[in-house]
């Protein structure tokens, strides 16, 4: 015979850190909240990353680039809501973010971006090379263009992630580990709850939170997302007195200061296998890469490699709100951006699930455009 476990107004079903902030959002509005991770929950799909609502060098769709600029204004509001509640640090460092142009074509495409970030009021500085490397002496001599955002900064994931945790489950979030997903059913034509590994769930309405989006359930279609792999090295940087101090980006990389000396290097993503390992050619174009934006990055160790899965809708827009089975509700689609959307995405999520007017048309965003 099934076991049947207690019941809840929503089941949030994802382990990632925008999964455990949408259960933590519904349970500050007085809901009984269940997440279930197949794994462990809050768990950032790389190391950690830069947190910046800055001019990439490609631009954004319109629909991610106002989800992406709400969630900066939340940002620095929510992770001290999250210490407070915890008495735990997020280690949230916001001393400014530089992005840069190393040649004519990248300063091309920074201009372009530059002017979408200027249409929605972000604040910047437009920076001279010799001013920027006087802010960073290690940048490189062929600098052509740099522009500061001092309000931006750095957090670390997989801190932010355990906080989250924490504090959802001292808001009463019922934090189910290990706990799988194997159907959604109905009554009467809506979401009734969903079959775990542990029993059935009784729910009113169901949240598929995970990363790589839901499979098939309850007879609506896969959702497909485009994914992709994103390398990463950590270099020690400890005996480099002029190594970065602040987040640097240009078009082939990210620079990431950590505490420890040590610099993080993102890189662009890429197709390839869905490994953790990146191939020894991605590590070299990313040493490349390191190098041309900072010379003396030849001197710095290889301390770790590695890759972060992405999973993106095919239009770029991360994918929330009801599906056609009332009841049912998709987050999914990040990329890159998760933590960086988390606030913003759980503020949306938790809006439409509770019937409220969201801060943004949540139209772009719907799972009805993708087939679901």
């Amino acid at each position: 015979m099934t076991r049947s476990l207690a019941p809840a107004d929503v089941v949030v079903a994802g382990g990632g850190l925008a999964a455990a902030a949408l259960a933590l959002e519904l349970a500050r509005r007085d809901l009984t909240v269940d997440l279930l991770a197949g794994a462990r929950v809050g768990v950032p799909s790389a190391p950690g990353g830069p947190v910046a609502a800055q001019a990439a060098v490609e631009a954004a769709p319109e629909a991610l680039a106002d989800l992406a600029l709400l969630s900066r204004h939340l940002f620095s509001d929510w992770l001290s809501a999250l210490e407070e509640e915890t008495g735990l640090p997020c280690e949230y460092d916001e001393r400014g973010a530089m992005t840069v142009a190393l040649d004519d074509a990248e300063e091309v495409l920074l201009d372009r971006a530059l002017d979408a970030q200027r249409s929605r009021g972000i604040h910047f500085e437009v920076l001279e090379p010799e001013e920027a490397r006087g802010r960073e002496p290690a940048l490189s001599a062929s600098l052509q263009a740099a522009f500061s955002f001092p309000r931006d900064g750095v957090a670390r994931a997989g801190r932010v992630g355990r906080v989250l945790v924490l504090a959802a489950r001292a808001a009463g979030v019922r934090v189910h580990e290990g706990s799988t997903v194997h159907a959604v059913f109905l009554s009467a034509g809506r979401i009734a709850g969903v079959e775990t590994t542990g029993g059935l769930l009784p729910a009113e309405f169901v949240v598929l939170a995970g990363r790589a989006g839901p499979g098939r359930v309850g007879g609506a279609p896969r959702l497909r997302l485009d994914v992709t792999i994103r390398p990463w090295l950590r270099l020690d940087a400890t005996s480099d007195p002029d190594r970065p101090t602040r987040l640097v980006r240009s078009r082939g990389v990210s620079l990431v200061p950590r505490r420890d000396g040590t610099i993080l290097a993102i890189g662009r993503p890429e197709p390839g296998p869905l490994s953790t390992s990146p191939t020894a050619g991605s590590v070299a174009e990313l040493l490349s890469e390191v190098r041309r934006l900072v010379p003396a990055s030849s001197g710095w160790a290889l301390v770790e490699a590695g890759a972060g899965r992405e999973a993106s809708a095919t239009d770029g827009v991360p994918v929330i709100g009801e599906a056609t089975s009332p009841g049912l509700f998709v987050t999914s689609g990040w990329g890159s951006d998760e933590l960086l959307l988390a606030p913003a995405a759980a503020a949306l999520a938790a809006d439409l699930v509770t019937g409220r007017t969201p801060p943004l048309a949540a139209a772009p965003f719907s799972p009805v455009r993708v087939g679901l």
